[in-house]
């Protein structure tokens, strides 16, 4: 919990120290404000050295190597390094701040959690751990302290920096390293035979604390501990306290061999469930904390100050879980973007498929690691952390944002708080419509530029102010799919061809590069994400075959990865470090860096798929519901709108609330629960959410509803010359600064006042 700090305002770096968050043997943690105006989260944990402490070169250079393996892990389930000095006069490093206590807080003060909070905060921990080690990073000291509890779930702190931190001696080889009572064998073998399975047993051991109370090698006297921890020989009446399924899955997390416990990956499968919130003894220790923090941000103020520009407290800070990018999604269900066109009325599987289905942290916390190379240069919309949490918008002016088509790098339709966000709104913006004779799929805007895409492939830029033309590029060789939407990103339009992309100034059309597609293919699908360019090939031919590469999306378009497989795949998603496809019979998941499968679900055809946070959510023209899987292992979880023909792509976003557009009727779901919240008796329409509402597009009306309530806020009004489109078939809207665009697949896009 913060605590008043006395004495002079004290600093970190470019952070001034607010309160005292903590202290440890080696160093102390204080709730800090950046103070420079540079872009980052308002408020962070600063993390100190002692200052009587021998710094040597040793502990520096150590310190040094903690924090570049810390900018390797990204893991929305562990807390993200911001920044860090080793070489200032007290080394330091800023985390994140999220406001919330640690697991050890919260069972001392509130008693253990029931078996559906421990189960979902062991698959969050599991899968930070698989995070981690991905990143060929080793946690080490996992117990309840490093374990804090955010309002959307727990997050993992301390990792790799506990070498620095925690003690100077006891990190040298060979000697121990880690805490009493949550330690592993290894830990008393020495430092170097601590491996990626030691921090399974750790886990173990923090879940049996949650469960139970208590750890589960816990005695009076600290050498029979550690006897009992060497022998992994848990407290038999511990384990027996621990609810039937979790005891198994502790039991199996404690293996004296490390070679007998489960990976995090498997421990995420099995303790995966039914979401769970905290009970509600931790729900108010998170508003504690956050009162906390908002009262020292308030003292730092100083009395009467506005608290006009100060940052906001919140129990998780907003974040992406998984690298963001531009993405596309499908126009309608049943007639997907990045999915070739149906050729004839009487089809194959193969084209079947092709036409196919129509898209805390507090103490000293590392993460947010560049997996790939970055292309954009600040604007956080087409990449940054900001960009899935509060919306699709950069920094800047209106005319700086960019928002990529379809929401959010999930495709889940979600634009945020900028749809509500009157300075988002292009400057000189007033209300229009254009008509595209080759038709439109749907846009995406890059500053003052709205680049809209056309089923056969190619672009055109408007004038987001004033609807006006600006340049257009036609399809080259003929497209064999209907096309996504361009992306977009610093000023660079991705314009997605039959036979290649085509990379333009986004405000002038001028050609920047271009990328051919490989002998024999055709272009079916493509995505840009974190500075790389993800597009699916598909043979051009009557054999089926798919080959995906990945390129920096930079002049020069080096190519990082290919992979080819056999049968043709579509439906491209790509979130956090996969890559999703999918064929008529089988759901894959392949590695952003490498390419290599890491997942395939068979039986199931995602070719519609969207994320939202740890979970890929699958819809399929005329199938019945919304298939819920494991993010990572594709798992099924649940089947949300069940009973629902689903005949358009579903929204999900910020409020926890999936729209979902049925034969008969728009409904809206909880998330978590499932339970069906509304239901509006309205047809043939595609939902997107942006801030407090839901804006429902048909082919001739727009509508705003709570998108929690179901209650209708608002209709579309008709301007002199600006009506609606009346063609038939929904438009993909996008939402920013209270005006919406609409692009309807005959060809008219327009412009108007979001209702």
């Amino acid at each position: 919990m913060p605590e008043p700090l006395t004495g002079p305002p004290r600093t970190a770096g470019p952070y001034r120290l607010l309160s005292a968050l903590g202290a440890g043997g080696m160093g102390e943690v204080y709730l800090a404000r950046r103070t420079d105006g540079a872009a980052g989260p308002g408020l962070v944990a600063v993390k100190t050295v002692r200052q009587d402490l021998d710094l040597t070169p040793e502990f520096r250079t150590r310190f040094r190597r903690e924090i570049d393996a810390a900018r390797a892990v990204r893991s929305p389930y562990a807390a993200a390094l911001v920044d860090g000095d080793a070489d200032a006069a007290l080394p330091w490093l800023a985390t994140e701040y999220i406001a919330g206590p640690s697991l050890a807080e919260a069972v001392a003060r509130t008693g253990p959690l029931p078996a559906g909070a421990v189960r979902a905060l062991g698959a969050g921990l599991a899968r930070a751990l698989a995070d981690v080690h991905a990143a060929r990073v080793l946690h080490r000291d996992l117990k309840p302290g490093n374990v804090l509890l955010a309002a959307d779930g727990p997050r993992l702190i301390d990792f790799g920096i506990a070498q620095a931190f925690d003690a100077t001696a006891l990190t040298t080889a060979g000697l121990i390293v880690g805490t009493p009572g949550f330690m592993a064998p290894e830990h008393l073998e020495g430092s170097r035979a601590v491996v990626a399975a030691t921090d399974v047993f750790c886990l173990g051991a923090v879940l049996c604390f949650a469960a139970t109370g208590r750890g589960p090698f816990e005695d009076q006297e600290l050498a029979a501990v550690v006897y009992r921890i060497s022998r992994a020989e848990a407290d038999p009446a511990t384990l027996a306290a621990l609810p039937d399924g979790l005891r198994e899955t502790v039991t199996a997390c404690l293996a004296l061999d490390p070679a007998d416990r489960p990976t995090p990956r498997e421990l995420a499968e099995q303790l995966s469930g039914p979401p769970c919130a905290w009970p509600d003894a931790v729900r108010a220790l998170l508003a504690e904390h956050e009162e906390a923090a908002a009262a020292a941000v308030r003292a730092e103020a100083g009395p009467g100050s506005s608290s006009a520009g100060a940052p906001a407290v919140r129990s998780a800070p907003q974040r992406p879980a998984h690298p963001p990018g531009v993405p596309h999604f499908p126009t309608q269900l049943g007639h997907a973007p990045g999915m070739p066109v149906p050729p004839a009325p009487r089809r194959s599987r193969r084209k079947v498929l092709l036409a196919g289905a129509g898209a805390f942290l507090a103490a000293a916390a590392v993460g947010a690691a560049v997996a790939l190379p970055q292309l954009t240069g600040g604007e956080d919309a087409s990449g940054g952390a900001a960009a899935a949490a509060a919306g699709p918008v950069s920094p800047g002016t209106g005319t700086a944002r960019v928002v990529p088509a379809y929401g959010n790098a999930g495709h889940s339709r979600e634009f945020g708080a900028a749809a509500r966000d009157r300075a988002a709104r292009p400057a000189g913006w007033s209300p229009w419509n254009t008509r595209l004779d080759e038709g439109a799929t749907a846009c995406a805007l890059s500053g003052p530029a709205l680049v809209c895409g056309t089923a056969a492939g190619g672009a055109t830029g408007l004038d987001a102010a004033t609807g006006k033309r600006l340049w257009s590029i036609t399809a080259e060789g003929g497209a064999k799919a209907q096309m996504p939407a361009p992306a977009v990103a610093d000023g660079t339009a991705y314009v997605p061809q039959g036979r290649g992309i085509t990379a333009v100034d986004s405000a002038g059309g001028r050609q920047r590069w271009s990328l051919a597609a490989p002998a024999g293919t055709f272009l079916s699908a493509m995505e840009l994400s974190d500075g790389v360019l993800y597009a699916v090939w598909s043979a051009d031919g009557d054999v089926p075959g798919t080959r995906i590469t990945a390129h920096r999306a930079d002049a020069g378009h080096q190519q990082l990865w290919q992979t080819e497989q056999e049968g043709d795949l579509g439906g491209l998603l790509v979130h956090g470090d996969r890559v999703y496809l999918s064929s008529n019979t089988t759901t894959y998941a392949f590695g952003t860096r490498d390419g290599k499968e890491a997942a395939r679900r068979p039986g199931l055809m995602c070719a519609m798929p969207l994320a939202y946070k740890d979970a890929l959510l699958c819809a399929l023209n005329g199938d019945v519901g919304v298939k819920v899987l494991d993010a990572r292992t594709l798992e099924p979880r649940t089947v949300l709108a069940p009973g629902t023909r689903v005949t358009a792509a579903p929204a999900v976003g910020d409020r926890g609330v999936l729209v979902v557009q049925g034969d008969r009727e728009l409904a809206g779901y909880d998330f978590a629960s499932g339970d069906k919240l509304w239901a509006e008796g309205l047809k043939d329409s595609l939902p997107v959410l942006g801030g407090d509402r839901a804006l429902i597009a048909t082919d001739d009306e727009l509508y705003a509803y709570s998108p929690d309530r179901g209650a209708r806020l608002g209709q579309g009004k008709r301007y002199d010359g600006h009506s609606w489109s009346k063609s038939g078939r929904a438009p993909q809207a996008l939402a920013v600064g209270q005006a919406v665009f609409l692009a309807y697949p005959d060809g008219t896009v327009l412009s108007g006042y979001a209702p």
